[in-house]
């Protein structure tokens, strides 16, 4: 095992999923790195902030958040406090329903270690899929080919679930974009990074899933459209994000009259998205 035996930060981020945010947690910690661990509670329910104290154990530190804060401005609560308390060179971000692999940390940390420009790694999903990020369709997956075991590729943003960041990385290039509110921030922070000459890399044999979400199908159809918006406009320009909308509207109007109910799609919920993008409208979604 590289490095010191230095502890990482590990941050999880939790709203009314108890038994899968404590399920992750011990998965990460049976895994052979030291971790400090904090998970983030966005006010979930008594009954469930409860039900996550008990399951979590006492090592483990819980602080309940006033209001839904959503994902990255959930964790730049944490972050912050990371960075100025300058202990720790790395830290792991987490969803509350992450299965990781059981060498899926130690992979995650010997790459960092391996390759000091590497900001950010993130594991391989089972279906070895890579994150491509382009002016026309925003970040999709796409069909990767697997390389032996513990070695890395520099993709254009990380997949989300579970990541490790740099402390060098984030100081440099800031925090979660909060504008965001969740889906497509871990995207744009992995978009920075290589913006500032950091790698973004995906380390093949590391793996994790993610088999559910407790966001509504309403918000994700919402969030995914408005945020691809925001991204493609950040990164490509005004003009890329204007033919982007044309293109998801487009499609939404197809998805609809063929009455196709694929994963989180709302018609009304991706016009309110795009409404709300070219109104400046961010944050929390406002679609109810």
């Amino acid at each position: 095992m590289p490095g010191s035996a230095e502890a990482v930060s590990l941050f999880v981020v939790h709203w009314n999923r108890p038994d899968e945010c404590a399920a992750t947690v011990r998965a990460l910690l049976d895994q052979s790195v030291p971790l400090q661990v904090t998970v983030l509670d966005n006010d979930s329910a008594a009954n469930a902030y409860e039900t996550l104290r008990s399951k979590v154990g006492p090592s483990v530190e819980v602080v309940r958040l006033p209001e839904n804060k959503g994902w990255g401005p959930a964790l730049n609560v944490a972050l912050r406090s990371w960075l100025q308390s300058g202990q720790n060179a790395y830290c792991l971000i987490s969803a509350h329903d992450a299965e990781p692999s059981p060498d899926c940390v130690p992979l995650l940390l010997e790459a960092m270690e391996k390759d000091p420009r590497i900001g950010i790694a993130c594991p391989q999903y089972p279906d070895e899929t890579i994150p491509v990020f382009s002016s026309v369709r925003g970040v999709q997956l796409s069909q990767g080919t697997a390389l032996e075991r513990g070695a890395t590729q520099s993709v254009d943003v990380p997949h989300g679930t579970l990541m490790m960041l740099r402390r060098e990385c984030l100081t440099q290039i800031g925090l979660f974009d909060e504008r965001y509110f969740a889906y497509g921030d871990e995207h744009e922070l992995g978009a920075r990074a290589v913006r500032h000459g950091w790698k973004v890399a995906l380390v093949w044999g590391a793996l994790v899933t993610n088999p559910g979400t407790a966001t509504p199908s309403v918000w994700r159809s919402y969030l995914f459209a408005r945020n691809s918006l925001l991204l493609v406009h950040d990164y490509f320009g005004s003009s890329a994000a204007a033919a982007r909308a044309f293109l998801l509207l487009a499609n939404t109007a197809r998805l609809w009259f063929a009455r196709d109910s694929h994963f989180a799609f709302s018609a009304k919920a991706r016009f309110q998205a795009v409404r709300d993008y070219f109104a400046g409208h961010f944050g929390p979604p406002r679609f109810q």
